[in-house]
């Protein structure tokens, strides 16, 4: 962030400052707060972030964001609502900066495809993107005071889960260029069960955009289709107008061609190179030329719980689990089973929430592709799992009540060098049944 005196950023809000003093950042965690720091005490439901004021001035805020004034000897910013007056300061703080603003959203690869931006760009000229999963709008706020003068390329990731979330933050950060990735069976209990619905909001990323020559969809989804104009398509269809194909995954990347021209990324799965081809299309267009863009690609760090493949114990695991759905969950089933290795293979697999209609049929379809593959056994967690699996008569299925009550069983698998892929939504929190001794 520019340095900014709490005065000015008093002006800029028609706020009453208490004490004069200066920032280079913004919080509303004191986990993650910086020396330096505005911290914003946002009030909740449950949590009132002015109870956590000291906690922030011991962690280094040297001013703050507040809707009662404190008993606290530093310069505090006095506004009627902490949350409006974080967006305000946003969206005036967004002007200031001149960089390419890169909004994402979509079903499944949003954050891949971030890390994927954020690879390449960050190469070329100084980058922010989204940190981790703050893909919110309080979270396009943080990103946004992480920007300063210097910063050329902005990535903004953003969730939906609920309707007008993206237009929420597609006027914060005003983005002048946009990639939308898949459409899959998410949070469906909120856009009325209606896939129309949730394909339009989604598509609602472009609508600001005024040059459509950089705004990118997944050009195989049908809704996207009938609602683009001048945007741009990517996909394995070959009526997209940049086409995939040649995929070939192996044990530590996967390579393919886009318009018949070669890339490779080190990240695993069909679904990765659809993701990598949003990316490339989208660089292409900002000027990036192939050189740069291979070299990116080479070294993608993601974000933690993403197809990450590493060892624990004595076993090799394939962990993709900070969220569940039907396209992402039969995608990771199908890397697991081109995955080359001669250890004996095992799923544990979680529910998919909030699915909405179909929900029974998700979970059904998930447990044949699954016990089509040479899996020893598949454990699984969760009441709709365990519905679907009545519908197979197949000794390999075995549930679960609980997580303590699986953990015991695959502390053994563990020891014995297997190979265990881990697929479920955010929920179960799989990742603590690998837990250091």
């Amino acid at each position: 962030m520019n340095k900014m005196s709490t005065v000015e950023i008093g002006n800029l809000l028609g706020a009453e400052v208490l004490n004069t003093g200066y920032v280079k950042g913004v919080n509303v965690d004191t986990r993650l707060v910086k020396e330096d720091d505005l911290f914003v005490c946002l009030v909740g439901e449950r949590v009132d972030g002015h109870d956590f004021a000291q906690e922030a001035i011991d962690n280094g805020a040297k001013a703050l964001l507040v809707s009662r004034r404190l008993d606290l000897d530093i310069p505090q910013i006095l506004v009627s609502d902490t949350l409006e007056a974080l967006f305000s300061f946003a969206r005036i703080y967004r002007k200031s900066l001149d960089m390419e603003v890169i909004a994402i959203t979509g079903s499944n690869g949003k954050t891949s495809t971030k890390d994927m931006l954020l690879s390449v760009c960050s190469n070329v000229a100084p980058t922010v993107a989204t940190f981790e999963n703050q893909n919110t709008a309080i979270g396009s706020c943080l990103t946004l005071f992480k920007c300063d003068s210097k910063t050329r390329y902005g990535i903004f990731e953003m969730g939906l889960d609920a309707p007008k979330e993206i237009d929420a933050m597609v006027n914060l950060v005003y983005p002048t260029s946009a990639i939308l990735t898949s459409l899959d069976q998410a949070h469906m209990d909120n856009f009325e069960d209606d896939y129309e619905v949730l394909g339009k909001e989604k598509f609602s990323i472009f609508n600001n955009i005024k040059d459509k020559s950089k705004c990118f969809y997944q050009g195989d989804v049908a809704i996207y289709r009938k609602l683009a104009s001048d945007e741009k398509s990517f996909g394995f269809n070959e009526d997209n107008d940049y086409v995939i194909t040649d995929v070939e995954v192996q044990s530590d990347k996967t390579s393919f061609k886009l318009n018949q021209r070669d890339y490779a990324i080190n990240l695993l799965g069909q679904h990765q190179a659809s993701n990598a081809a949003g990316v490339i299309s989208l660089l292409r267009s900002l000027g990036f030329n192939d050189d740069i863009i291979n070299k990116g690609l080479e070294d993608i760090k993601l974000t933690a719980m993403r197809t990450e493949i590493y060892k624990y114990k004595g076993a090799t695991i394939l962990f993709d689990a900070y969220k569940s759905s039907p396209k992402s969950l039969l995608a990771i089933l199908d890397l697991f089973g081109q995955y080359t290795s001669t250890q004996k293979r095992y799923a544990v697999l979680a529910d998919m929430y909030m699915l909405g209609k179909g929900t029974e049929a998700h979970h059904q379809e998930a447990l044949k592709k699954a016990l089509e593959q040479d899996i020893e056994v598949i454990y699984l967690l969760g009441d709709e799992f365990e519905k679907a699996m009545h519908h197979f008569n197949d000794k390999r299925l075995k549930h679960f009540k609980d997580k303590e009550a699986l953990d015991k069983e695959l502390q053994a698998l563990f020891k014995e060098g297997n190979f265990i892929l881990f697929k479920g939504s955010r929920y179960y929190a799989l990742e603590t049944l690998m837990k250091e001794d």
